[in-house]
């Protein structure tokens, strides 16, 4: 049933985008470019992004994260300058240009009416959270339970910052796309860096977040994913895979912050990260 509603939606926002262009005088080449992404990022295959999966499974799916995470680190870290200064600040460029020029053509409507899909596709995702968190083990608030905005971590702001970051990199995507077919987008943009992170999900990842790895030497921006793992058949958690690591090691519940991670034995690790994601997410009522 829900592969059938899948596909019916996707011919459904095929021809509303077909509305969308008809008037806009793009290329009927570029047109069905735009059509083609987003046929493709409403193919996304949620349920599986949403899946319970076993330790060995996703250890086999470590070698392709990585390749897909060193892609992805790697498109963007030319962006990082004196005002970016991180990885996760310098996604912000390619997607400015592209806004700028899609400004200057005056295609903002048209950019509008497409982003009408990508919250389309944000509630779906977030239906999906929301479905596997019911059956995962999640933090509560530790003050209010209704009124929870001011916790920093709960898992309903863990699933709204999973709604909220997939609508940011569909969007960014489909705004690159767009800007792609206009004469005037410069060259050096033209490769949509968002499409490591298209690819990221399109593997079952459920968020993407640039976190900083402390430890008494270092410290290191890396791409972290939690990916939704079935951990000894009675624990429904979330696996964290860091970029580099051959394996899962570990794992934290709906809403831990990426300070309080647990390793695979289920003890607490000693391995910090900085940056607490869920703060600024509004939580999902």
């Amino acid at each position: 049933m829900f592969s059938e509603l899948t596909r019916l939606d996707t011919h459904q926002l095929v021809e509303y985008v077909n509305l969308i262009l008809e008037k806009s005088e793009l290329s009927s080449d570029s047109v069905k470019s735009i059509i083609a992404s987003v046929r493709r990022l409403s193919s996304i295959k949620i349920e599986n992004i949403f899946t319970y999966k076993h330790l060995s499974e996703i250890n086999n799916m470590c070698l392709r994260l990585n390749t897909l995470k060193k892609k992805s680190t790697d498109a963007f870290r030319p962006f990082i300058s004196s005002s970016t200064r991180t990885l996760c600040h310098s996604m912000g460029n390619p997607l400015k240009a592209a806004e700028d020029m899609i400004e200057l053509e005056e295609k903002g409507d048209i950019l509008n009416s497409l982003l009408r899909i990508v919250t389309f596709l944000c509630n779906r995702y977030a239906m999906g959270a929301s479905n596997a968190a019911l059956i995962g083990e999640c933090l509560y608030p530790e003050t209010s339970i209704v009124f929870d905005e001011q916790n920093s971590s709960s898992y309903r702001k863990e699933i709204a910052h999973m709604a909220r970051y997939y609508r940011l990199h569909l969007g960014s995507f489909l705004a690159i796309e767009l800007a792609k077919e206009l004469k005037r987008f410069p060259s050096n943009y033209k490769d949509n860096r968002f499409e490591s992170i298209i690819e990221l999900y399109e593997t079952g990842c459920a968020d993407y977040i640039f976190n900083f790895l402390v430890d008494t030497k270092t410290r290191e921006e890396k791409l972290v994913t939690p990916i939704l793992m079935d951990l000894d058949g009675n624990r429904k958690v979330l696996a964290i895979h860091i970029y580099g690591d051959e394996k899962i090691r570990l794992w934290k519940r709906w809403g831990d912050g990426y300070d309080g991670l647990y390793d695979i034995s289920g003890n607490r690790s000693n391995i910090h990260m900085e940056v607490s994601p869920f703060f600024d997410s509004v939580a999902i009522t």
